[in-house]
């Protein structure tokens, strides 16, 4: 409805603007699905956490490479709960592995992760990462591991 008022009152123009302002978003906008995952050795994890709003909802950053020098950020979450949780979150990452991971049910028993996209990463510069978890609307912050590759 709002879009609809701007375009009408300010012209073609203004819809133009709006358009290429849409189309220009960042890549880091999309949202992903959980999926399964499966041990890997090109992968590192920090240490599981619990997410204090739900007790046996715990969660992880990972980051996994190859050896084209290009990696990505990964949120894992575990449901050891009683309970099914409404799960969402994202990625944050200085190189650029950032995604939103779309908001789920995770029933008990069950893990799933969060796959931010694959990236270059630039020589020589060390990156600062972080995953981000929502369970049933109370978003709770853990690091995932430093990258730096070394050229």
């Amino acid at each position: 409805m709002k879009l609809r008022r701007i375009v009408s009152g300010a012209g073609l123009a203004v819809a133009s603007v709006v358009t290429v302002a849409v189309a220009a978003a960042p890549a880091s906008a999309a949202t992903v699905n959980w999926k399964e995952i499966s041990p890997n050795p090109n992968m590192r994890c920090e240490d599981t956490i619990d997410h204090v709003t739900y007790p046996g909802v715990k969660f992880q950053g990972c980051v996994a490479f190859n050896a084209n020098g290009d990696a990505q950020v990964i949120l894992v979450v575990n449901n050891q709960g009683p309970k099914a949780v409404n799960i969402g979150g994202w990625t944050s990452s200085q190189f650029g592995s950032n995604v939103t991971c779309a908001d789920s049910v995770l029933n008990p028993g069950f893990q799933r992760a969060c796959f931010g996209p694959t990236v270059h990463v630039p020589c020589n510069i060390t990156y600062n990462n972080s995953v981000h978890l929502t369970v049933n609307g109370s978003t709770k912050i853990a690091p995932a591991p430093t990258v730096t590759r070394v050229c």
